[in-house]
């Protein structure tokens, strides 16, 4: 795969025989504002976590009024206790998200049977996998839904609904086009964002050249040119 001469920084290719390992990272610039914006939430969690641990205590003393206090914030109404759980679930969230932001990495594994997307934090990992033979195509797309950014997709053999027979996909027929309308009429899984084209375009066509399937950028014209490896 003559592609892999060139490589994005963003990019580290851990293997390529028998299995095609690609594994990228968050960019440092655009880890320094997560981290700085949820930090503070990283700190409420961490007093949070203390307290949790100072009503265990009690209970473990049987002292259960006491870490009933706690738990609502050295107050004796009840419904302060659930403000605390609902207050420690949201900060945990944040404080997830600020791991990931940091420490996170995602990991696509390839092989002639299936393609797998990793996700790890800490020793912990979260894998989607679609088979080989499922794989319709690698698709480039500007979306500008949040912040504009370049995602690229795999787009899957299983449908989602009948274009021909659904209402809401016919209806969008007179608003995108063609290719934007089959997209959404199939199952896609993400595969990478950037705000830069090239990182997303370097992906696509190298793991479209190695399961010899199309890669298409629906970006730019109806007359979208399509990547073909053999």
């Amino acid at each position: 795969m003559s592609n892999l001469n060139n490589i994005p920084s963003e990019f580290q290719v851990l293997s390529t025989k028998p299995e095609l390992r690609i594994q990228y990272l968050m960019p440092l610039g655009s880890r320094i504002l997560p981290f700085f914006f949820f930090l503070p939430f990283c700190v409420l969690f961490i007093g949070h976590l203390w307290i949790l641990f100072l009503a265990v205590r009690e209970i473990a003393n049987l002292r259960f009024w006491q870490a009933m206090q706690m738990l609502g914030y050295n107050s004796n109404a009840p419904w302060n206790i659930l403000l605390f759980v609902f207050t420690f679930s949201l900060l945990g969230v944040a404080f997830g998200t600020w791991l990931w932001c940091i420490l996170g990495v995602t990991e696509v594994g390839a092989t002639h049977k299936s393609l797998t997307i990793s996700y790890k934090l800490l020793g912990f990992s979260r894998n989607i996998s679609v088979l080989s033979r499922n794989i319709r195509y690698f698709n480039q797309f500007l979306n500008i839904s949040e912040s504009t950014s370049w995602d690229l997709e795999v787009v899957t053999n299983q449908r989602l609904s009948d274009k021909y027979q659904s209402f809401p996909v016919w209806d969008l027929a007179n608003r995108v086009s063609p290719d934007r309308v089959t997209r959404l009429n199939y199952k896609t899984i993400p595969l990478y964002s950037h705000t830069n084209p090239n990182p997303s375009k370097w992906l696509g066509r190298v793991l479209a050249d190695f399961y010899r399937v199309e890669f298409q950028s629906t970006a730019q014209s109806k007359n979208s040119v399509t990547y073909r490896p053999y």
